[in-house]
C-alpha cells in the first residue's frame, strides 16, 4: 500500500516544479514582451501607458508570479499548507489560494508604498 502513497507524492511535486517552470517561463516571455515593446515598437502609446503606470503595467503581473513562486516553493519544501486564522480554518485547495491572495497583497503593497 505503500507504492500508491510514493507515486502521489512524485506526481504533486512534478506538478508543483511544472508550475513554478511555467511562471518562470510565463515571467520571462512577459519580460522579453516589455523589452521588445517598450525600445523596438514604433507605437508611442505603448511607451507612455507603460510610462506613466510602470507599477500597475509591470509590476502587478510579476507581483502575481512571484506570489506564485513564494506559494509553490514553500509548498514545496514544506508540505500542504493548511493554516488558521480569523476564526476560519484553511485546509486542501484553500491553503495555497488565500496564502497566494496575501502574498500579492503584500507585494502589491509593498509596490504601492515604494512607488
Amino acid at each position: 500500500m505503500e507504492a500508491p502513497d510514493r507515486w502521489t507524492r512524485l506526481r504533486t511535486q512534478v506538478a508543483q516544479w511544472m508550475i513554478v517552470v511555467g511562471a518562470a517561463l510565463f515571467a520571462s516571455v512577459y519580460l522579453a514582451l516589455i523589452v521588445v515593446y517598450l525600445f523596438f515598437s514604433e507605437d508611442k502609446w505603448v511607451i507612455e501607458v507603460a510610462k506613466a503606470h510602470f507599477a500597475a503595467t509591470i509590476g502587478l503581473p510579476l507581483a502575481a508570479v512571484a506570489a506564485l513562486f513564494v506559494v509553490s516553493i514553500f509548498e514545496i519544501t514544506t508540505g500542504k499548507i493548511e493554516f488558521e486564522g480569523l476564526g476560519f480554518k484553511f485546509t486542501g485547495a484553500s491553503g495555497p489560494v488565500i496564502m497566494w491572495v496575501v502574498c500579492f497583497l503584500a507585494i502589491s503593497g509593498a509596490i504601492a508604498l515604494l512607488w
